[in-house]
């Protein structure tokens, strides 16, 4: 007996809207927790030191992993 597992055609637009949306509202959750937190320790010591600093070198490193396994189609951390 074969099933059909996937959406329905006309169903589909109904699908890849909602997911969108629910992706958009999860970033926007994130952004609101972080937000206020970034607000009040911006001036601290911590806030240059550890999130820029610490944030962009993350930032970096993972680029620089997406760089080399695209560009040397390697597979350096298996799923």
């Amino acid at each position: 007996m074969l099933t059909d597992l996937g959406p329905h055609h006309d169903s589909l637009l109904l699908s890849l809207v909602s997911f969108n949306v629910g992706v958009e509202v999860g970033q926007l959750a994130i952004v609101t927790a972080f937000l206020p937190l970034a607000y009040l320790i911006r001036h601290s010591w911590s806030y240059p030191r550890l999130v820029l600093t610490g944030g962009s070198l993350a930032v970096i490193a993972i680029a620089l992993v997406w760089f080399t396994e695209r560009a040397f189609d390697l597979q350096l951390f298996p799923i």
